[in-house]
C-alpha cells in the first residue's frame, strides 16, 4: 500500500530535488546569498518530505482537520510563500535603509571634499600669480 501511494508523488519529489539542485548551483556561483536561500531551501525540503512520506502527511492533515491531502499541501505551500515574501520584504527594507544611509554619507563626504578643495586651490593660484 505504501509503495502505491509513494508512486503517485515521485514526480513532485523529483521536481523538489531539481529545484534544490538549481538553488545549490546558484549558491555556489554566488548568484544568491546563503542567508536568503536557507529559508527557501527549508520550505522546499518540507514540501519534498511531504511527497516522500504521504502517509505521514495524510495523518498530519487529518489531525489538522483537512479532509483532502491536496488542500493541506496547498495550505502549506501558501503559508511557505507568505513567509518567504515577508522575509523578502524585510530584506528589501533593510537594503533601502542602508542605501539611504550610504547616500547621506556620500553627500557628507562630497561636501567636506568641496570645502577642502577651494581652500587648497587658493594658495596655488596665488603662488602662480606671484611668479
Amino acid at each position: 500500500m505504501i509503495q502505491g501511494v509513494t508512486d503517485k508523488y515521485w514526480l513532485f519529489g523529483a521536481a523538489c530535488l531539481l529545484i534544490a539542485l538549481i538553488l545549490m548551483r546558484l549558491l555556489f556561483r554566488e548568484r544568491i546569498t546563503l542567508q536568503g536561500s536557507m529559508s527557501f531551501l527549508g520550505f522546499l525540503m518540507l514540501l519534498g518530505l511531504m511527497a516522500i512520506a504521504p502517509t505521514t502527511t495524510q495523518r498530519i492533515a487529518n489531525q489538522l482537520g483537512f479532509t483532502l491531502m491536496s488542500n493541506f499541501f496547498f495550505c502549506t505551500a501558501i503559508a511557505a510563500l507568505a513567509i518567504l515574501h515577508l522575509r523578502a520584504l524585510i530584506t528589501l527594507s533593510r537594503v533601502h535603509l542602508r542605501t539611504i544611509a550610504l547616500t547621506q554619507e556620500l553627500a557628507i563626504l562630497q561636501e567636506k571634499l568641496e570645502r577642502s578643495l577651494p581652500a587648497r586651490e587658493e594658495p596655488r593660484s596665488s603662488d602662480t600669480r606671484a611668479s
